[in-house]
């Protein structure tokens, strides 16, 4: 039966390897933890319902176990806090339903890793993982940027020049590349269209199935350290193997460290060095000096050439050198800022999902991103789960470093050479759970994809993905299945601590996941475990996870999932304009769907708003052509009062967000040219310094007040100049820092000279 588990344990990593991870903010993975509670429903129950007490037995808690704990109990903590605060709250339940969902699974690791056998499998699924991931990231750098890149560009000049054009005959291939663009995210203009080109047309970074290269860096990182500790654990047997075993696996180190290389991530490069430093002085201590010197030397000279053949395709270029000073300043101004709002908000942080609000407030004038993570895993720790999530990664990080300074007891290779027998297991056993684990995360997330209207996995990209990790998963055999012993778990493990010590994940379930598999992997064989009987403690643990899986569905899986159907039958209702009122409906049945979100209160505001501002320049134009006061009208107040309802109830969903205050001030002030209402002009006024008192290094908001102060008349004329100064300063730093997507337009520059030199 525990075969059966294990299978199902793999199943669960692999699917959550499959979607981007960085989203798990916005609920898109509830599904996964709801499964994971099952499972560890299911595990707990069995051990419960064992007859023989022996079956019963735990893993002794340990400094690890208490750490993971403090964290997912800081979550609940500082989302507490966070409905206490007015906050996004729905971020905040997101996140935590994730840690719990890893609590759970940390807890299944820890009791099926007792067995070196699945340890061993657990190994190879992730192994075979990173191969997959590292042939679809190549497949990206070659293929799909140079496609994707001709595509946008065909598309953007024919749309440009049919709005040059004016003419009425290109009206309907217009709303077509429209709602191209907006299927895919697209943005249509501004500061987002220019962030997203850069992305597109002016790199080449493989991401995999994520969002951001540094998130695969971090995993393809920790997966090469696993694939090399694996291969070069001293067993203390001499096996021969085959030339196609030792074929696959130079294919295997090859296709992940060339995609490691591309992604080019500095901290998962670091992190790399780290683990195999880890390694060669471990290997030291069990008297392997020799192949130890003959791996380093092979290493380094693979190395050497990995580099020469990456710089001769053109996927590495002198910036990436050059530029590791910028980049370094940039983590910096992250760090400090994030210092100085964890100075003021120390207990419980900003909260899961909460940190770019609260972190805006603090952001250094010369930082561009407006980030959401201090891309440093000890602050994100401190920001998400407050000094008890600190406390519980500090104690996680404090027993990683002391069983990597101790030496190893004696019978770490003792064991590892028993293991090795018990490894006698049948093969097609072995490969029968990693393959079917394999198949079955697919299977899994292609299911749900395709219950939720998506068909992305039926492209070759995600076939290669599939078939790259599984073949030569198959091809290597029994060698894929080799014990581990402590140093490469725990060498893993710290390789991914280093990357994220300059880099985001914390928040992200599938790189903490990896992290505390390669932490389970390195604490069962490191020699010192022992275990207690726990069936009491199995019958309390079935019961809590009933109660989290009965949570998450009804506040979490089914609110998150209902509200997401309806925007994205909005989203598509919006590119046509003859169905704005339907659009609306949908997303108002997904604020009902599910009351805790910001995005349907978002999408209903700014759909108001758009209608305003066409309401406003619609009666600008019969003013001008009749020449004399226009007649009220009783739609325009009503869509008025309807917009001003909805600016407010998205406020009230996040009060520490300053996009809603800026929004709102522009609604007011398209209200007041309507109904000529001086009060709202002081309102929005009071918004828009509401929004900057949040965000003080938003040059948008500031050259907003100015020019709404120099518009309110003569008595706020000393503080539109102040703004108009801010302006222009904001404007220098920007454009000697290089941030171009933050540049002012030139009708901008002469509008904010005029106010200053007043």
């Amino acid at each position: 039966m525990r075969l059966s588990i294990s299978m199902l344990a793999f199943a669960l990593l692999t699917a959550g390897f499959l979607w981007p991870t960085e989203e798990a903010i916005s609920g898109l993975g509830q599904y996964l933890v709801v499964l994971w509670i099952l499972l560890g429903l299911l595990h707990e129950s069995q051990r419960w319902w064992a007859m023989d007490e022996t079956h019963a037995q735990w893993p002794r808690f340990d400094g690890i176990d208490l750490g993971v704990l403090l964290i997912a109990g800081g979550h609940v903590i500082s989302t507490l806090a966070v409905f206490q605060l007015d906050g996004d709250r729905r971020a905040a339940l997101n996140l935590t339903f994730e840690w719990i969902g890893l609590l759970i699974a940390w807890r299944i690791f820890r009791s099926l890793f007792q067995d070196q056998k699945i340890t061993a499998q657990g190994i190879a699924v992730v192994i075979a993982v990173c191969v997959g991931l590292s042939c679809f990231g190549i497949w990206q750098h070659h293929v799909f940027y140079a496609e994707q890149s001709d595509w946008y560009r065909s598309l953007r000049t024919e749309l440009d020049q049919a709005l040059a054009s004016g003419e009425s005959s290109h009206f309907l291939r217009v709303n077509e590349i429209t709602q191209q663009f907006q299927e895919n995210e697209i943005p249509m203009h501004g500061s987002s269209r220019i962030a997203w080109e850069n992305r597109l047309l002016s790199s080449s970074e493989p991401f995999a199935t994520f969002a951001l290269a540094n998130t695969l860096a971090g995993i393809l990182a920790t997966g090469l350290v696993l694939l090399i500790g694996q291969a070069s654990t001293p067993v203390g047997e001499r096996r021969r193997t085959s030339w196609l075993r030792t074929m696959v696996l130079v294919i295997q180190i090859c296709l992940i460290a060339y995609c490691l290389i591309l992604t080019k991530s500095r901290s998962a490069w670091l992190g790399t060095c780290v683990g195999f430093g880890i390694l060669v002085f471990r290997r030291i201590r069990v008297s392997a000096v020799q192949n130890v010197v003959r791996c380093l030397v092979a290493g380094v000279l693979f190395t050497g050439l990995a580099v020469g053949f990456v710089v001769a395709v053109g996927g590495l270029d002198k910036e990436v050198i050059f530029e590791s000073p910028r980049s370094l300043q940039f983590r910096l101004l992250y760090w400090t800022g994030t210092l100085k709002m964890l100075r003021d908000q120390p207990l419980t942080g900003a909260g899961p999902g909460n940190f770019r609000q609260v972190y805006l407030q603090y952001k250094a004038d010369e930082s561009s991103e407006e980030i959401r993570d201090p891309h440093n895993f000890v602050l994100d720790a401190w920001s998400s789960s407050g000094l008890i999530g600190l406390a519980g990664l500090l104690l996680i990080i404090s027993c990683t470093g002391w069983r990597l300074i101790k030496r190893p007891l004696q019978p770490d290779l003792q064991e590892m050479r028993g293991d090795l027998r018990n490894l006698a297991t049948p093969r097609v056993q072995k490969l029968r759970v990693a393959v079917g684990g394999l198949l079955s995360g697919f299977l899994v997330h292609t299911v749900w994809t395709w219950f939720n209207g998506s068909d992305e996995w039926t492209s070759e990209p995600i076939r290669l993905l599939l078939l790259g990790g599984l073949s030569l998963l198959i091809l290597r055999g029994q060698p894929s299945f080799r014990p581990v012993d402590s140093a490469t778990g725990l060498a893993a493990a710290s390789a991914m601590m280093v990357n994220l010590l300059a880099a985001g994940g914390f928040e992200m379930p599938a790189v903490m996941m990896t992290l505390l598999l390669c932490l389970a992997a390195g604490i069962r064989c490191d020699g010192r475990q022992s275990y207690v009987r726990g069936k009491k403690r199995s019958f309390l643990c079935t019961v809590a996870c009933l109660a989290a899986c009965t949570l998450i569905i009804r506040c979490g899986l089914l609110p998150v999932t209902a509200s997401k159907n309806h925007i994205e039958i909005g989203n598509s209702l919006l590119a046509n304009p003859l169905f704005p009122a339907r659009a609306l409906d949908q997303f108002q049945q997904a604020r009902q769907a599910d009351p805790e979100s910001v995005t349907p209160r978002q999408q209903i505001a700014e759909v108001l708003s758009y209608r305003l501002a066409e309401a406003v320049s619609l009666r600008a134009a019969e003013t001008s052509v009749k020449a004399g006061p226009s007649i009220e009208n009783t739609d325009n107040r009503k869509l008025a009062d309807e917009v001003l309802d909805a600016c407010e109830n998205l406020i009230s969903a996040d009060r520490r967000n300053s996009f809603s205050y800026r929004l709102r001030a522009e609604v007011r002030r398209n209200v007041d040219l309507l109904h000529k209402a001086d009060l709202l002009q002081n309102l929005a006024i009071q918004d828009l310094q509401m929004a900057i008192s949040l965000y003080p290094s938003s040059v948008d908001a500031w050259y907003c007040l100015a020019w709404q102060l120099d518009a309110a008349g003569a008595e706020h004329v000393v503080a539109a100049k102040v703004a108009a100064e801010r302006v222009l300063e904001l404007e220098n730093v920007n454009r000697a820092w290089g941030h171009a997507d933050r540049f002012l337009t030139e009708e901008q520059l002469l509008k904010t000279n005029r106010i200053a030199r007043r």
